[in-house]
């Protein structure tokens, strides 16, 4: 069996503590909360915290800071130690004006709130700054424009000049959502708004939230405290690839006497992926096992070759296969069916099976019903031909629970559908996920076994060996006709993406709906160039799909507007010339961005055949629409309209303030 990656943290390279969790209240005042807070270790962090601990930084929470609440924790020992778990005592305030005070936060600090976590800055893994430079130069990360590098390798940021404020004040609600929520940083990011400044002044004693740009990758950035010109809150660490934006947020302190105009901050950079924490994390990520396509496809003539059937929609053999290396040979495979022949109309059949009620005159007796008895303690690999309907589901997941599931494979999707999940599959897949059953797809789309992980809360299939760079790579999402570009657009459309991985460095890759024309050719152009490709097909029948990707999701016809969000997961839309289906994608994705559902990042209209004239249509109605007052003007500055491949990249360098 080979191996895969299960936890999708271990590709940030960071030795860091799981999210600290507050254990007891000390004392609670109008002006701060002291309390415990208990942080799990592994071995690696307890063996550093033993021998280092200075190099141990308390990273607050960052949605707490955005609030504008400190954390402040004392440099973390041994002393604290028991067994794995250190509880450590710290102390929040409010400290920044026109923010929630205490008296708001005070009902939310309460045993059980995470509150950030205890991060290892590796020394050897610190920068140069003839290091930082070389990085730079070789698209490995993305700062700042403003950034100044100083000659021991530190470098210094100036933030954007803008002001985050609330929309309206937050009631105790929203602040709960906000704070408990698993969602409640993105819910933030709707209420807490960009207020552009000439200068951002910061008087004494006060304090304020703005953002900078930074992409980080292979790298992860620390910020340092103490710094004259302003000092940032202690959510101090900038993960590699969760940190890649235009809304990067730091939230600075004025405690000078003084009043600070646009102030700046001290960081350090660290290189994830060659220090030892980089290399543990690599080889802790090697520890999940599955089955090869060919193994699964080998096993698939058994289940072809399974004959025992009492029921008109049996085609549904359930296998288990429990151990590793001879698990297929002795798997025990179980049918669908009640005990005897059903006799109903195949009509009757198709009609009752979709009642799942008790009045339904079909039995519903499925196969997962009856494996609990062939498990022992070993977690064992459950084999299905098709995807499982709400009923198995319910039996997966509740043998999941009682720990004798560890994976699942399935060859189709769909007995009805073909290679397209339903809505509701992809809802019983984030389930699975949830639970931590792993997922395979002995997929004949393009002739390999998938594996099913989720990325910013969007579950995709991917290849087991690309699923690393499916975490870490930047995605494009390339949206385009169906029709085919002329071999000038095809050329026109190579130096695109050649523009794009000179600035963005090779670590990327692009998301098409995986049709024909203008997506099969970028997938192609993208796969001569080695970088991701990936797609979100669709059951419709105009066009023919695209599938020699390393990573997809599949949708049945009634998901189509529900599809687009899985466009979500790119972090910048470029729109080849295209058609109807191009236009709705586009209306989409810029009222996505005016909803603050997504960043406000330029949307490049490449007119990938030349002449520079395919987009003006859509140029004229967003003027006449701000014009009316019936479009955000700052939408005009989003949108660019070129068939430049050097405009693109140029825009993405200033339209984003990056160095």
């Amino acid at each position: 069996m080979a191996r895969s990656p299960k936890n999708n943290h271990l590709f940030r390279g960071l030795l860091q503590s799981e999210d600290g969790v507050i254990s007891r209240i000390l004392d609670m005042n109008h002006r701060s909360i002291r309390f415990q807070t208990i942080f799990g270790l592994n071995q690696d962090l307890v063996d550093e915290l033993k021998h280092r601990p200075e190099h141990i930084v308390f990273s607050e929470r960052s949605r707490i800071a955005r609030l504008g609440i400190q954390i402040k924790c004392d440099p973390p020992d041994a002393g604290g130690l028991q067994g794995n778990m250190i509880t450590l005592t710290l102390v929040a305030s409010a400290v920044i004006p026109g923010y929630p005070g205490l008296d708001e936060f005070k009902d939310f600090f309460t045993l059980g709130l995470p509150v950030g976590r205890l991060v290892f800055c590796d020394p050897q893994a610190l920068l140069s700054s003839d290091e930082v430079l070389a990085a730079i130069e070789r698209a490995e990360l993305k700062l700042p424009e403003s950034t100044t590098i100083s000659s021991d390798g530190s470098i210094v940021i100036a933030p954007h000049k803008v002001v985050c404020r609330f929309r309206e004040p937050l009631d105790r609600e929203t602040l709960g959502r906000i704070l408990l929520r698993e969602d409640g940083r993105e819910l933030l990011n709707r209420y807490q708004v960009r207020n552009a400044m000439r200068s951002v002044t910061v008087a004494p004693g006060e304090g304020v939230v703005t953002t900078c740009s930074m992409y980080l990758n292979e790298h992860y950035v620390v910020l340092q405290s103490g710094f004259a010109l302003g000092r940032n809150l202690p959510a101090t660490v900038l993960d590699p690839i969760k940190t890649r934006g235009i809304r990067i947020y730091l939230e600075i302190v004025n405690q000078s006497d003084h009043p600070i105009v646009n102030p700046l901050i001290s960081a350090k950079v660290y290189n994830a992926a060659k220090s030892r924490n980089g290399l543990r994390r690599r080889k802790a990520a090697q520890t999940s096992s599955f089955y090869t396509y060919g193994q699964m496809r080998e096993f698939e003539g058994r289940f072809n070759r399974f004959g025992k059937t009492t029921c008109h929609f049996s085609d549904k053999p359930v296998a288990v296969a429990v151990g590793e290396a001879n698990g297929l040979k002795k798997a025990e495979i179980f049918a669908n069916g009640p005990s005897e022949d059903c006799n109903v109309t195949r009509a009757t059949c198709s009609l009752a099976r979709s009642d799942f009620s008790p009045n339904s005159e079909c039995s519903h007796v499925y196969a997962t019903s009856r494996v609990a008895d062939s498990l022992d303690r070993n977690p064992a690999d459950l084999i299905m031909k098709y995807f499982p309907n709400i009923l198995e589901h319910r039996d997966i997941i509740n043998l999941t629970c009682d720990g004798k599931l560890k994976a699942l494979y399935f060859y189709e999707p769909s007995c009805e559908h073909g290679p397209f999940l339903s809505q509701q599959d992809h809802h019983r897949l984030e389930e699975y996920y949830a639970f931590g059953l792993e997922v395979y797809w002995v997929s004949g789309l393009n002739d390999r076994l998938m594996k099913h992980t989720m990325r910013d809360g969007l579950g995709y299939f991917v290849a087991p060996e690309r699923i690393a760079d499916f975490h870490k790579s930047m995605l494009f999402a390339f949206y385009g006709s169906n029709q085919k570009l002329s071999p000038r657009g095809e050329t026109k459309l190579g130096k695109l993406l050649d523009a794009l991985i000179e600035f963005w460095g090779q670590r990327i890759g692009i998301v098409t709906g995986g049709g024909s024309g203008v997506m099969e050719q970028a997938n192609t152009l993208a796969r001569e160039r080695g970088i991701l490709s990936g797609a979100n097909f669709l059951e419709i029948t105009d066009q023919s799909m695209t599938t020699d990707v390393d990573f997809c999701q599949v949708f049945q016809a009634t998901c189509r507007h529900s599809r687009q969000k899985w466009f979500e997961i790119a972090s910048f839309p470029i729109f080849n010339i295209g058609g109807l289906g191009s236009l709705e994608e586009l209306g989409i994705t810029l009222c996505n961005m005016k909803l603050s559902i997504l960043d406000p990042v330029p949307v490049i209209l490449f007119d990938t055949e030349g002449g520079g004239d395919f987009w003006n249509g859509i140029d004229d109605q967003i003027n006449e629409m701000i014009r009316r007052g019936r479009a955000p003007e700052w939408i005009r500055d989003n949108i660019v309209i070129t068939d430049d491949p050097k405009t693109v990249t140029d825009v993405y360098r200033q339209g984003l303030q990056l160095f």
